[in-house]
Order: structure tokens, then C-alpha cells, then sequence
């Protein structure tokens, strides 16, 4: 490196040998490339002008036209529009053809298009090329005029570059940033007034510096030993750049002529390049709230201060985000900077991991990389790559190849996700992986939205993929300043299925009907002005299993899969709705109606309700519910066997259904009304009402009309007293201060009908299903409050609640209308006459021992068969950062089940941390299931190792599941997100 420089210094001696050493260095360095001003100087064939109004003259060797109004340009397969240009044509000296120098400044509204896919816009933009076909200008009005004094030409010219057009090419693909000094031939600067001025400032340090002169006889300064150069901007950002040897060139012929100048003061304000080797570091400081600080390191660097252009060899891009704290590094052979981050680089390396060998990245041959600030506070800076010859490397290994690639890097992800490698007796070696849409193709997702697709492959099935998605948006109309707003979600995904779907204990193994299997899940909805809403959704399943198989967690626990439309208006207390809801599926897509084989629809819905009118100068209030419906069973038509079933095995006791189902659409009008007369009895809340409602039938299981009429009567009394006790005082158990609230109620309620409801058809529980009983809820409410904290942060505190309630009728349905008999009763305080009339006592209980431990209980017990129907018990336990564990006991009567739960979470160090979790059964006497995961934080990166044993799933295996820091999922959901892919 000393022998390099030694000649490098004898070169700047020696005006011949210094051209011949610059032209070297930069055909050595350079890379095809695109400018930081959009610059594209490679020889086109045709230059096309279009604009409203267009002038031409003459300014010494070029040509000017100057267009305004709807400009377009075309060059080539680049496309350019603006609302003003200037365009200068110089004929190219010592061209072999006869070629012209095109430098186009695009005014307003600018924006130019590359057949290679990248759009840059922005209110100015200037660019370059060489043109030697045709120069074709087309405007509605065209003059021989010269409008250098315009606005639009004072805009154009000073975004010009300063230095002279160059007088020779050099070939397209080694073109590089062509100073004066560095061309063969005389050169000269344009002329003062034409150029900007001069605002940033530049300091430069050395052990030692010396003056020497090129070839073009222009000053250069020759610095060895500690080199640091710095540069303030006027807008507050920053560059410093630090080496072992530099050279700075200026377009000065003499230092006198520093004295004479408008334009310097001195000659660190005349540098506007450099040239540094040995050990280069660059560091370039945004404005505050502008992007993200980048540092470039490299053995060899050219930098034009002008243009913030730069070419670098081995070389490191570092930029860091610095709102999630993510970095983005890119490690080259050769990196070529286009402007203020933008740069072009060849066998690269984009990782976001600062080690020498990361841990993941992706290899690059060549790489386009521009980093832009959005200016949107829910983006900020965002990083766009696009490269080819891509390879997915952990640890620098190859796993994955695409020959061209394309994404984008923000603060909410980037093109990859994460991936999971599991295998299990259902789906056998499988691999799961997720990217995101946008990013897929170098777009930034627009405002609140994010799309992932996922490619997967499972051993013992086949491919698959997916499609997953949720947005939001909105507006305020320019009329009446109403605000409009959407929100969706989407989920999509299909399989070339040639397994067996296996179902779990109990149940027989299904042969799919088709190979090709899916789902689609669609729900949008509309904020409207005027306070009206709109919901749409779309649910399609391929086959009755395959929810239940393939997303276990949507089958059992979400609503069914119904394509509906839903509208609504609600302001105050009035609500208007109308409902349209149906079933393209042929079978049950929820657990919840796979009991009843069937599925209710809407053919459709009206309804119209009033929540809490008040009437009588406030001294009443009215309730008041209606609806009319078109309603119809949509019945499974697949039979119990094709879903699994074994013959005489049920999927369990119907809700709803039980009294027969209707031949046709039945039309239901149900309007219940409610008057309340609220009061105060010293301290007590006393609330007598009297309900109505009537219930009108066009069919019933006898084939008659039914007309039901229920009436009731009721009484609500409510009153709370506490007392606080100031001496209680315990370090053990965390106590300062006791404050015992107590808040008894009781319910009494009585009411008859005309019609009993097994004589109607059952479509809803809370309408059908209703029943006179004559009925009384005595409820005890206990908290017990406390003092937490320390001095000037003391907090109220919940520490220990017990609540108590016995619901008891003296008026109820027949046992075979109540099964199963030993379950719980409950009473709806809302609408008692859908209560579940059992006689029973129900208790919670939850006591906050500290704030890292909480212990929990319910229990219900049925008093008709003097049964314990349900009862759970648990503790959940934080100790400090690392340990969390919960151990929990859960009984259910009519199951015989009674399973014991433990989940272990334990962070061993800053890297691993280990997670289990088992259940037990004990009421039938065996496992139900197991899974330990091991979770490793890599430098950028989780791997998360699982193993599982599931009985009840009738599964086992491992999974494995990688996701980047700060790209995929969040770190906190470690081994706890693991289960919710596909499959699990």
C-alpha cells in the first residue's frame, strides 16, 4: 500500500503520467451505473421532446430547448414527464459518430422510468446521456426565443452540475463521474453567475499535506498520516470521512485565484473531490428526523462532494435503523455510491448482522441498493434492493436460489419473513416459509398495509402456498369533511393434498376428496359518513376436514366460514342493521355447529333496536329489540363417516335444531320491549321492570303459523359498602392500607308465554329458545384493595377479589330440555328469559399475591344433582426476567375430564431460553400433551427448536422455526408463536 502511494504522489508530480494514472484507477473501479441525478450517460439512439409551449436557442457549442407544460421525453426505453424542462445539446469532440451530450433538468413534478424497473421521482431530477439518432422536439406552440431568464431555466441551471460538459466519452459501461481534470484537452468553467452557491463547509486534517497540480495544470492537495475530513451542511446533516492518504482536487488553476473570488474563502470551500486509500471509513449523519446514519468503510474511495457520488473497493455499507435499531450492511468486492444513499455494488453480501460471518444473508452478484426516508412517520426510512444471482446463506452456506430478486427493507419487515422446518406424523418432513408481497417486488406497502405469501412443501402431503394480508385506510371528503374508512383482512391458502387426514383420538382417518384442497377467508368493512357501517365477508373451504386438519385453531375456535354482507346505522341509541348471510359450503366450517350438522342462514335479517331511551323526564327507560328474518337451515350434506366419525360416534348434543328443521325459508318477526323504572331506597339501587315480547312464526313443526307472546316482571336491588382500614400493614404479603368493598345484588324475575318452545323451530338460543321461568339470583361481590408501589408512586390495587353467586327456580323446563342435567346453571341479568335455568352456586376468585405471582380459581356447582359441574385452580409466577411458569388444574364433570396443565418458560442466558409445557388428563387417565422448545437468539436472528407429542391432535414430531430480528415476528412471541403456522 506505502508503494502505491509512493507513486501516486510521483504522478501528482508529473502532469503526463497523472492522466494516466486517473483514467486507470477509474476504469478499475467504476460499475454500470445510474446517477444520484438520475444521470444515464450511455449512448441512446432517440431523443423524443413533447410539451405545451417549447423554445429554442443557442449558448455557445449547445443547444437549448426549453418546455413547459406537460413535458414528456423519451429516450429510448427511459420515459420522463415533468411540468417544465431545459434540455442542453453539445455536440461530443472527438466522437466517432456523430454524437450529442443530452443534459436534461426535469422541473416539477418529475419523474423518469427505466425498462429495469426502477422509478425515481422527486420536484427536480437531472439526466444524462449521450444521443447520436434523432432529436425530434413536438409542442402546440413553438418559438426561436431566449428564455434563460425564465424561472424554469433558473431552476434547471442550478441543479446543473458545476463543471463543464465533457469534451470526450468514455465507453458507457466505464463511465464514472468526469471531472474537467481529468479529460484530455482544455476545459473551462462555466460562468459564475450560472453557478450555485457554495453552502456546505469542508475541514480537512493530515500529520501532513503538500500541493501539487494535475495534468490539466488545476491545484490538488496531497495529504499522509491521520487524514480526516469533515463536512456541515446547511441543513444539519453531516459527513466525515477518515483515512490513512488522501487526495483533494479543486478547479482552481492557481491559489491567487482564491483572493479574487466571490465564490471561496479559502481553499478547504474550493475541494470538491477526493481520492483516499488505506483503511477508509465514511460516516454520513442525515438531518435530524431524516433517514437513517450510514457508514461505508473500504480499502480504495473516489468522492465527489458535489454530487455525493462515490466508488469504493472491498467494501462495507452500513446503515442503521434507528428506530427499530436495525441495521442493514452490505459487504462488496466493488460499491459504487450514486448519490446520498444510492448505491450499485457486484459479489455483494445484504446482511443485518455485524459480524465478519453472519449468521444470515443474502448473496448478490450485482445489486442495485436505494435508501429513501419516506417521510411518513409510520415507514420512516425505508432501504429498496434489487439484485441478481441471489442466494439465502446461514453462515455463509447457500440454501436457497433465485436467479433475480427484488424487495424493499423498512422498519415493519422485509422481503423475508421467516421459515419453519418441522416434521410430524400428519405431515412429515415439511418446510414452511413467508415473504412479503410488496417487498417480493421492491415496493414499499402502502399506508397500513402488509401482505405475505408463503411457499411451502410438506413431506407426506405436497406443495402449498398462501397468501396472507391486513390493511386499513381512510379519508375526510372535500364536501362535507365526513370521514371514510376501511379496514380487511385476507387469508388464502391451497395444497396439492395426497395424505390422509388424521383427526385425532376417536376418530377414523379420511381420504380427501380431491388432491387440490384450500380455503379462503375474506372480511372488509366500511366506515361511512353519516354514521353507517358496512361489513363484507367471503368464506370458501374445499372440503368438509379440511379446517379441521389444516387450521385446528380456526376450526375450534372462530365463527363459521359465511359469505355475508352486514349494514348498520347507529347514532345515540338508535341502530338500524341489515344482515345478509349464506353458505357455499356443503358441510360445517366451525366446531361449534358440528353438532347440529347445520348452519343457519339469513335470507335476510332486518333489524332495528334502542338501548337506553329515557322517557318520563328521565324517570323511565326503554329497551327496545326487533328484528324480522328470512331464516333456513343449510344442512351438511356430508355424512358423519366422511368426517371421521365412527359409526355410532356423535360429535355431541345439539344446541339448537332439536325441534325439526323447515322445508323452506321460515319468517320470523321478533320484537321485545323493556321499561325500566330505575330508583334509589336510601342505599340501594332498586330497578323494577316489565318486559314484552312477542315472537310471530310462518311455519312450525306442525306445519301451523305460531304466534308466542311472553310477559315478565322483574326487580333488580344494588348497593355497595366498604370500610378502609389504615393500620394493615405486611411486607410479606405487599400490603399498606386495606380498603374491603363489598357490592351485594339480587335478581328476582317471573314470566309466562302462550307458546312453549318446543313447539317452534330453533334457529337462535337467545330467541327461540327462551322460556317462562320464574327465577332469583342472590350474587355477592367482594374486592379487597390495597397500596402499591413505594414513596411517590403508589398505586391503587385489586389484591383479592371473591365473587359469589346462587341462581335458584321455583319455574323451570322439563330435564330432557336442559341436558346435560348435571351441568351449570346460569342467569342472564340482560335477558332472564334466556337464562339456563339450573339451580346452581358459582364462584371466581382471584388473589394477586404480589405483582409478579396471581393465583386464580372458579368453581360451579349444580345443586339439582348435587354435582360439581367445573372447577379450576391455578398460579401464575414471574420471577425477575428470566423464570415464568404457570401450574393450573381444570375439572369438567359431564367430560370426566381432569387435566393438569404446567407451562415453563426459563431464559438460561441472554441466548437460549427454554420453554415446556405438558398436560395430564387424570380423569381418563392419560397424556393429552407435550412440547418442549429451545429458542437460540442468534446476532440478527431466533431458531427455535420444538419438540411435541400431541395425543388428542394425534400428532408428534419437532419443528424447527428461524425468523430475523426485527423483519418477522416479534421476539417476544418466541416459543409461544410457534404453534400458530399451518398444520398446528
Amino acid at each position: 500500500m506505502h508503494r502505491s502511494w509512493a507513486a501516486t504522489a510521483r504522478f501528482l508530480s508529473h502532469p503526463v503520467t497523472f492522466s494516466t494514472f486517473s483514467l486507470a484507477l477509474l476504469t478499475l473501479l467504476s460499475l454500470p451505473c445510474s446517477s444520484c441525478f438520475a444521470q444515464t450517460d450511455q449512448t441512446r439512439e432517440n431523443l423524443l421532446l413533447s410539451a405545451s409551449k417549447a423554445a429554442t436557442w443557442s449558448e455557445g457549442p449547445a443547444n437549448v430547448a426549453h418546455l413547459d407544460g406537460n413535458v414528456t421525453i423519451d429516450l429510448d426505453q427511459a420515459h420522463m414527464t415533468a411540468d417544465g424542462a431545459v434540455v442542453w445539446l453539445t455536440p461530443v469532440r472527438g466522437a466517432v459518430l456523430d454524437e450529442q451530450r443530452a443534459e436534461i433538468a426535469l422541473i416539477g413534478n418529475a419523474n423518469l422510468s427505466q425498462p429495469d424497473g426502477i422509478n425515481r421521482s422527486g420536484q427536480t431530477l437531472f439526466v444524462t446521456a449521450i444521443v447520436r439518432g434523432t432529436v425530434r422536439i413536438t409542442a402546440d406552440m413553438r418559438e426561436s426565443r431566449n428564455l434563460s431568464d425564465s424561472d424554469i431555466y433558473k431552476s434547471a441551471a442550478a441543479i446543473r452540475p458545476v463543471e463543464a460538459p465533457p469534451t470526450t466519452q468514455l465507453s458507457g459501461d466505464s463511465w464514472l463521474i468526469q471531472r474537467p481534470w481529468m479529460l484530455p484537452g482544455p476545459t473551462t468553467l462555466p460562468a459564475a453567475a450560472s453557478q450555485p452557491a457554495v453552502q456546505s463547509t469542508l475541514v480537512f486534517a493530515a500529520d501532513a499535506s503538500e500541493g501539487a497540480m494535475t495534468r490539466d495544470q488545476l491545484v490538488a492537495i496531497v495529504l499522509t498520516g491521520n487524514v480526516k475530513l469533515f463536512q456541515r451542511r446547511p441543513d444539519g446533516e453531516f459527513l466525515e470521512l477518515q483515512c490513512e492518504r488522501a487526495v483533494l482536487f479543486t478547479p482552481l488553476h492557481s491559489l491567487k485565484e482564491i483572493e479574487k473570488s466571490d465564490r471561496f474563502k479559502s481553499i478547504d470551500d474550493a475541494v470538491t473531490s477526493a481520492y483516499l486509500e488505506g483503511d477508509v471509513r465514511m460516516v454520513h449523519t442525515p438531518p435530524p428526523k431524516h433517514g437513517n446514519e450510514q457508514r461505508l468503510t473500504g480499502n480504495r474511495v473516489y468522492y465527489d462532494f458535489k454530487t455525493d457520488r462515490a466508488i469504493l473497493t472491498q467494501a462495507v455499507v452500513h446503515t442503521l435503523d434507528t428506530k427499530s435499531n436495525t441495521p442493514m450492511i452490505v459487504r462488496a468486492d466493488t460499491v459504487r455510491q450514486l448519490s446520498e444513499g444510492e448505491f450499485t455494488a457486484e459479489h455483494a453480501q445484504l446482511t443485518s448482522s455485524s459480524f465478519a460471518t453472519p449468521s444470515y444473508s443474502i448473496g448478490l452478484n450485482k445489486v442495485y441498493i436505494r435508501e429513501i426516508d419516506t417521510g411518513d412517520p409510520r415507514y420512516g426510512t425505508y432501504t429498496q434492493f434489487q439484485g441478481t444471482g441471489a442466494t439465502f446463506n446461514v453462515f455463509n452456506t447457500p440454501f436457497f436460489y433465485l436467479p433475480v430478486i427484488a424487495g424493499t427493507m423498512t422498519e415493519r419487515g422485509a422481503i423475508f419473513r421467516d421459515f419453519e422446518v418441522l416434521s410430524g406424523a400428519r405431515f412429515g418432513p415439511s418446510l414452511i416459509t413467508r415473504w412479503g408481497l410488496f417487498e417480493t417486488f421492491g415496493k414499499i406497502p402502502p399506508p397500513n398495509t402488509d401482505f405475505t405469501y408463503q411457499i411451502d412443501y410438506f413431506g407426506k402431503r405436497g406443495p402449498a402456498v398462501g397468501l396472507d394480508g391486513k390493511y386499513q385506510g381512510g379519508l375526510s371528503t372535500e364536501m362535507t369533511k365526513e370521514p371514510w374508512a376501511f379496514s380487511g383482512d385476507f387469508n388464502a391458502f391451497f395444497v396439492d393434498d395426497h395424505g390422509k387426514d388424521d383427526l385425532g383420538r376417536r376418530r377414523l382417518d379420511v381420504e380427501p376428496p380431491t388432491s387440490t384442497r384450500g380455503r379462503i377467508d375474506f372480511h372488509h368493512q366500511y366506515f361511512l359518513p353519516d354514521d353507517w357501517q358496512l361489513q363484507l365477508s367471503v368464506g370458501y373451504s374445499s372440503d368438509p376436514t379440511f379446517l379441521e386438519e389444516w387450521f385446528r385453531t380456526d376450526y375450534f375456535l372462530r365463527p363459521p366460514q359465511e359469505t355475508a354482507l352486514y349494514l348498520k346505522h347507529q347514532r345515540d341509541t338508535e341502530a338500524v342493521t341489515f344482515l345478509l348471510s349464506g353458505q357455499i359450503n356443503n358441510f360445517v366450517t366451525s366446531f361449534d355447529y358440528a353438532q347440529e350438522q347445520a348452519e343457519v342462514q339469513r335470507v335476510p335479517e332486518i333489524g332495528y333496536r334502542r338501548i337506553g331511551d329515557s322517557l318520563g323526564g328521565d324517570s323511565l327507560t326503554f329497551f327496545s329489540e326487533n328484528t324480522f328474518s328470512g331464516l333456513e337451515f343449510r344442512r351438511s350434506r356430508a355424512t358423519l363417516t366422511e368426517q371421521g366419525y365412527a359409526p355410532g360416534e356423535s360429535p355431541g348434543l345439539p344446541s339448537f335444531g332439536t325441534t325439526g328443521e323447515p322445508g323452506n325459508v321460515v319468517y320470523r318477526g321478533d320484537f321485545r320491549q323493556e321499561l325500566d323504572y330505575p330508583f334509589s331506597a336510601g342505599q340501594f339501587r332498586v330497578v323494577p321492570y316489565v318486559l314484552g315480547r312477542y315472537t310471530e312464526y310462518s311455519d312450525s313443526p306442525d306445519g301451523a303459523m305460531k304466534n308466542r307472546l311472553l310477559v315478565g316482571a322483574g326487580v333488580r336491588f344494588t348497593t355497595a359498602f366498604w370500610k378502609v382500614d389504615d393500620t394493615v400493614a405486611s411486607t410479606l404479603l405487599d400490603l399498606h392500607r386495606l380498603r374491603h368493598v363489598i357490592e351485594p345484588e339480587v335478581n328476582l324475575f317471573t314470566s309466562a308465554e302462550n307458546v312453549h318452545r318446543d313447539r317452534l323451530f330453533q334457529f337462535d338460543e337467545q330467541v327461540d329458545d327462551v322460556t317462562d321461568v320464574t327465577g332469583a339470583q342472590i350474587a355477592l361481590r367482594q374486592r379487597w384493595q390495597t397500596k402499591r408501589g413505594d414513596a411517590g408512586r403508589w398505586r391503587s390495587v385489586d389484591f383479592l377479589s371473591l365473587n359469589v353467586e346462587g341462581n335458584f327456580y321455583t319455574h323451570k323446563p322439563n330435564d330432557v330440555l336442559l341436558d346435560p342435567v348435571k351441568f351449570r346453571g346460569l342467569y342472564f341479568e340482560s335477558m332472564p328469559e334466556a337464562s339456563i335455568p339450573r339451580n346452581s352456586i358459582n364462584a371466581d376468585a382471584t388473589w394477586r399475591v404480589s405483582d409478579t405471582t396471581a393465583l386464580l380459581s372458579d368453581a360451579q356447582y349444580n345443586l339439582d344433582k348435587s354435582t360439581l359441574a367445573t372447577a379450576s385452580i391455578g398460579v401464575a409466577v414471574q420471577r425477575g426476567e428470566r423464570l415464568t411458569y404457570f401450574l393450573g388444574q381444570r375439572y369438567i364433570e359431564a367430560l370426566n375430564s381432569n387435566i393438569t396443565s404446567l407451562a415453563v418458560s426459563y431464559e438460561l442466558t441472554s441466548k437460549y431460553t427454554i420453554a415446556f409445557r405438558q398436560s395430564f388428563d387424570f380423569g381418563q387417565n392419560h397424556n393429552v400433551t407435550s412440547d418442549l422448545t429451545f429458542l437460540r437468539h442468534f446476532d440478527r436472528f431466533f431458531a427455535a427448536l420444538t419438540l411435541k407429542y400431541d395425543v388428542v391432535g394425534g400428532d408428534s414430531g419437532f419443528l424447527i422455526n428461524i425468523y430475523p430480528e426485527g423483519l418477522g415476528r416479534a421476539a417476544g412471541q418466541g416459543a409461544a408463536g410457534l404453534s400458530s403456522a399451518v398444520g398446528r
